[in-house]
């Protein structure tokens, strides 16, 4: 008899999260023990690049419309379309606690949230086998509030401790749930410091990256953006949030040009930060070397033609883009977050450097002036062995 498995996400838009579970489902697809389950994919809010690209032979299941309004960014029109009035006095009641400071101190925006709107939620009608919540925060504390399932899997895709939750207020839903899992064994410390009875519990999946996947898509077609551009060719791919250190890119970028680097700088991503960034760039005429392209849903081809890939985040769990990025064999400048060093060798698979702009260019103009470094980092790239597939099966051991 099939098992039927939910699993639920915030949204499927561009995100290491939302592109680790479209590579665990794509290779999933084509695993010969895909006839054993019943998959249903549960998108929050049912958007994204990634949702078309979800294997056909799973289920996307549509979320109650009050799961719409709960931290909307929709339009009035939206709204309307998606009329709900469970959602409509979710909104109220977040409004009114929110001006009259009537919600609990200390806890981060999923956590208020959740607060504010769990009992506006309605319960998931069917009955799973397992339900999985593939992101912490709201997925995590629908799937432990509001689905019924014999057994519930956690993941965690950065370092706990850096996304300010309170810990009391998750302590019952780590308690509850059958198994946590993480993307590193940083990660996985982080979070047996924050809950060191649920020890037990941890556990660590690196994220599924598929070569033949990333390959193919690589050469689909040309970046455009990146023809008849003199200079190094720089690419950055993450969402435009604080997290991400874009704005610490921007910064680097002045720096470059201030310093007389011919460069052109690609940032693939979109955000609630854009208004802000684009403020930067006008501010440091930068308009003719960095643009922010948006969400592309093939960052690929702009990945196998930079020359080197920036990542200036200040916080990750497991980057799945740096991981793409040596697959592609590219040459990494990355800043020196807290768990940078469980998918970057210094010297050996990427350029390690401070956390600020100055220290991202100084790292970029090295790798400029010295392309031996550069073919050192290509090189001992080539030598790795590519792809984990072979991780479906302890994915499906350990969640399922």
């Amino acid at each position: 008899m099939m098992k039927k498995i939910l699993i639920v996400i915030h949204n499927m838009g561009i995100g290491g999260a939302q592109k680790s579970l479209l590579s665990f489902l794509q290779c999933l697809a084509m695993h010969p023990r895909n006839k054993e389950y019943d998959i249903h994919v549960l998108p929050l809010d049912p958007s994204g690049e990634f949702l078309t690209q979800v294997p056909k032979c799973f289920t996307v299941e549509k979320p109650d419309n009050a799961l719409r309004w709960m931290g909307t960014s929709m339009s009035f029109a939206l709204l309307l379309r998606h009329f709900s009035l469970r959602g409509m006095a979710g909104e109220i009641v977040w409004m009114l606690r929110k001006r009259l400071g009537l919600l609990p101190k200390g806890l981060n925006v999923p956590q208020r949230l959740w607060y504010s709107w769990k009992r506006f939620i309605p319960h998931c009608q069917d009955q799973y086998d397992t339900a999985i919540a593939y992101m912490d925060g709201t997925s995590a504390y629908y799937v432990m509030d509001k689905v019924h399932a014999g057994k519930k899997m956690l993941w965690l895709h950065s370092d706990y401790q850096k996304q300010a939750y309170q810990v009391e207020f998750d302590k019952p839903y780590y308690e509850a749930c059958n198994g946590v899992i993480t993307v590193s064994e940083a990660c996985k410390e982080s979070m047996r410091q924050a809950h060191p009875a649920q020890e037990a519990k941890i556990q660590v999946l690196e994220n599924i990256s598929a070569p033949w996947m990333i390959h193919a898509k690589s050469v689909e077609k040309v970046a455009d953006e990146f023809c008849n551009m003199e200079g190094i060719r720089l690419l950055t791919v993450g969402r435009l949030h604080e997290q991400k250190g874009i704005d610490i890119a921007i910064e680097a970028a002045r720096c470059l040009k201030q310093q007389g680097v011919e460069f052109h700088w690609l940032i693939v991503g979109e955000g609630a930060l854009r208004a802000k960034l684009e403020e930067m760039i006008a501010a440091y005429g930068l308009e003719e070397q960095v643009y922010l392209l948006g969400s592309r849903e093939n960052p690929y081809v702009y990945m196998a033609q930079c020359d080197i890939l920036v990542q200036p985040s200040r916080v990750e769990g497991k980057s799945i883009v740096l991981d793409e990025a040596k697959i592609l064999c590219k040459p990494i400048v990355v800043t020196d977050y807290s768990t940078v060093h469980d998918a970057v060798v210094h010297g050996e698979t990427g350029w390690i450097v401070a956390m600020n702009g100055e220290a991202i260019a100084d790292g970029i103009q090295t790798l400029c002036k010295h392309p031996e470094y550069r073919q050192k980092l290509v090189d001992h790239l080539k030598r790795l062995p590519q792809g984990n597939e072979a991780l479906v099966e302890q994915y499906i051991e350990k969640m399922f």
